[in-house]
């Protein structure tokens, strides 16, 4: 069934209602398709049931000041018109005379109603109907068969130096795509400029007499205000910049900025988001200040919903996950005892979020995405989300708590060192001001997240509940007001439960000597106990242990049910040597003792070839004569006269051996003491004399 303002298609061409004629039986429809048509009658059975193909009326957007002014003034020439002979005006017997008639009385042209009036009815029949097109003014803009970009037909500003408007073609359109795709889009030291030269010296050049190549004349060549509408008419800021920047520059960047961190953030406690970084301070050895130790490593664990510090690390471990470990283990540290080691006073209230763990845990792409790492997900019952690389507005909380940190420390810290002065020339030396250990930094820091963690933010957004409740937005009292009304419960670990989750896990192999791992021996009371080394005399078997991959001193060993707790394990004498090395390095100092019994093994083998070498002539001597003598004695023969032939050879041997020698006659006193004399490379002389005395004093 068809309406007014229906459209439907007929033999290929489109129509558009406009009226039923009842007394005929048929409809008065318009051609949508024709820019000359008028109104004609369709039996009504030929197309009432045809699909229509859009209902309603032609939409105009949000149009100009001009063009309601444009409209307003057709609508008021063509309405009187409309109201008085609307029906009359479809069939074309009467529409061309009062047209005429209407025209004569109102002193308009005829051909201004003619188009008011096929607007109207083409364009749904209204007074937005006869809006003008002023979008579609101008030179058609479209493609050639290649699917190159529009060019200009005549149009440009007139030069002030009096040169002709260079008129674009197609073929230059294809060439300012190739250069822009080649050069500008995809390399950020590519300026507008560069690119120009380089059309230019693809494109626009001319070879004079002596075949010198020089730029066309202005006028016969685009200008470099033509190639910037170009490049901006065609390429979108975002595109350039993805070009130019990379995708992720420009997420992190330029991106637009439309929503909140907060939007998928059920409440306190879901994301904890942490990271590292370098602070910009000196520090020096407790032992000794005069000596400069570098810039120390701070971690940083942030609540996102409430923006609470909840751990933190301060040391001089690199970013890796055994300073990570350090700062998550801070979650569920004893406070009263971390605030004793940094000499900081202790309030109960300062930590609302001791010991909760969240269910995901916020990091980048470094020490958190390593093997260790996973011991969150196995023995925290937590979710470790890794976010892409160089893209901290992934984790914003925790970047800009590291702002906030180095902006609260920066006017109280000796030796403060801003990253800018790094770069530039002749920075300052401020390393001369270097007077903190890491512990008296340690207290600054924990001082500066206790008054962060107080501090009320002007900026936070508030949730409607949080402003009719009173909330107060300091992080402290979010994370009070929000877990409370939270919904899920988030879970509790004690400290002593983070460590030995958090802990590498690995094999370990069970020997008489010790438990073996890594190159160290261990023992225990337990393993003593169950006779775990003298089994592992008959039959060696492996454990599994926890360790810190930062000292070797100690180890915790799981049981071998499975069932009972683990228990530590210490070096024994063997291995006492290494007691206070990390892991990292007894693998050095292992290395090195390979490196030893690799070298020693290879002497040893040149040993037993010299060995064979020197003594296999008297062997062979000693086999020919026993072959000379022509003895065809039996084994049994040759032993039984073994004990008189003993005999007979030892008193040889000591005749040989127990010669008594004449006396050596004694050097006198003054000999004595000319030997004992000094020689210095002074007296060569005195030297040389010496020599012969004791010379000849041995061979007397």
């Amino acid at each position: 069934m068809l309406f007014k303002n229906d459209v439907f298609e007929l033999d290929g061409e489109r129509y558009r209602v406009l009226h039923p004629d009842s007394g005929s039986k048929s409809i008065w429809c318009i051609s949508l398709d024709s820019e000359f048509a008028w109104p004609v009658r369709l039996p009504e059975l030929e197309i009432v049931n045809l699909p229509s193909l859009a209902q309603g009326e032609v939409t105009h957007g949000t149009p100009s000041e001009a063009r309601i002014r444009k409209c307003d003034a057709s609508w008021a020439r063509l309405a009187p018109l409309l109201r008085a002979h609307e029906h009359d005006l479809y069939d074309p017997r009467r529409r061309n005379r009062l047209i005429a008639e209407y025209a004569q009385e109102k002193k308009c042209s005829v051909g201004t109603l003619r188009k008011d009036l096929r607007r109207y009815w083409q364009r749904g029949q209204n007074k937005l109907a006869l809006m003008p097109g002023y979008d579609k003014s101008g030179r058609r803009q479209g493609t050639d068969g290649d699917g190159l970009l529009p060019v200009t037909a005549g149009r440009g500003r007139k030069s002030k130096a009096g040169h002709k408007v260079y008129q674009l073609t197609s073929a230059d359109a294809a060439h300012m795509k190739r250069v822009l795709e080649a050069t500008y889009l995809v390399d950020k030291r590519i300026t507008v400029v560069d690119a120009y030269t380089e059309l230019i010296n693809k494109h626009f050049r001319h070879a004079d007499g002596n075949q010198t190549l020089f730029a066309n004349h202005r006028g016969e060549r685009p200008s470099l205000r033509q190639f910037l509408y170009f490049l901006k008419k065609n390429y979108n800021i975002e595109v350039r910049l993805r070009g130019r920047e990379g995708n992720k520059d420009f997420e992190r960047d330029h991106r637009k900025v439309i929503g909140t961190v907060l939007a998928d953030c059920l409440g306190v406690g879901h994301f904890y988001e942490i990271d590292a970084t370098i602070a910009d301070v000196f520090l020096v050895a407790a032992e000794d200040r005069s000596k400069i130790v570098g810039k120390p490593t701070l971690y940083l664990i942030i609540d996102r919903k409430s923006r609470l510090i909840v751990g933190f690390y301060i040391g001089l471990e690199h970013a890796s996950w055994a300073a990570a470990l350090s700062a998550i283990l801070t979650i569920s540290e004893d406070k009263r005892a971390l605030c004793a080691r940094y000499g900081v006073e202790y309030d109960p209230d300062d930590w609302p979020a001791h010991q909760v763990f969240p269910v995901e845990f916020l990091a980048d792409m470094g020490e958190m995405i390593s093997e260790p790492s996973t011991n969150i997900c196995e023995g925290l019952q937590g979710t470790v989300t890794n976010v892409p690389g160089l893209r901290p507005d992934w984790k914003p909380t925790v970047e800009s708590g590291f702002r906030i940190e180095h902006c609260v420390l920066r006017p109280i810290t000796p030796a403060y060192d801003p990253p800018w002065n790094a770069t530039r020339r002749r920075g300052r030396h401020y390393e001369k001001d270097a007077c903190l250990t890491v512990k008296e930094f340690g207290n600054l820091i924990l001082n500066a997240i206790i008054m962060t963690n107080r501090r009320e933010m002007k900026d936070y957004p508030l949730s409607l509940s949080e402003l009719s409740g009173g909330v107060r937005p300091s992080p402290i009292e979010l994370w009070n007001h929000g877990i409370v009304t939270r919904s899920g419960l988030l879970t509790r670990f004690s400290e002593e439960t983070v460590r030995f989750a958090l802990l590498r896990k690995e094999r370990a192999r069970v020997t008489e000597r010790g438990i073996e791992f890594r190159g160290c021996f261990y023992s225990s009371q337990e393993a003593i106990a169950q006779k775990w080394f003298e089994t592992a005399r008959k039959h060696r078997f492996q454990v599994t242990v926890s360790f810190d991959t930062r000292l070797v001193d100690q180890i915790y060993v799981h049981a071998l049910d499975g069932k009972s707790q683990p228990h530590i394990a210490t070096l024994t004498t063997r291995s006492e040597a290494y007691s206070g090395l990390s892991f990292e390095e007894v693998k050095y100092y292992e290395d090195l003792r390979d490196k030893v019994r690799a070298e020693a093994d290879e002497q040893r083998l040149q040993g037993r070839l010299d060995l064979r070498n020197r003594t296999a002539l008297v062997v062979d001597n000693a086999k020919a004569e026993l072959k000379a003598l022509g003895n065809k004695k039996s084994r049994s023969a040759r032993r039984a006269d073994t004990k008189p032939a003993r005999a007979k050879e030892r008193q040889l041997e000591r005749q040989e051996s127990a010669q008594l020698q004449a006396a050596v006659p004694q050097p006198d006193a003054a000999l004595e003491s000319v030997a004992r004399l000094e020689i210095t490379s002074a007296n060569r002389d005195q030297q040389d004399r010496l020599k012969a005395i004791l010379a000849r004093m041995s061979a007397r």
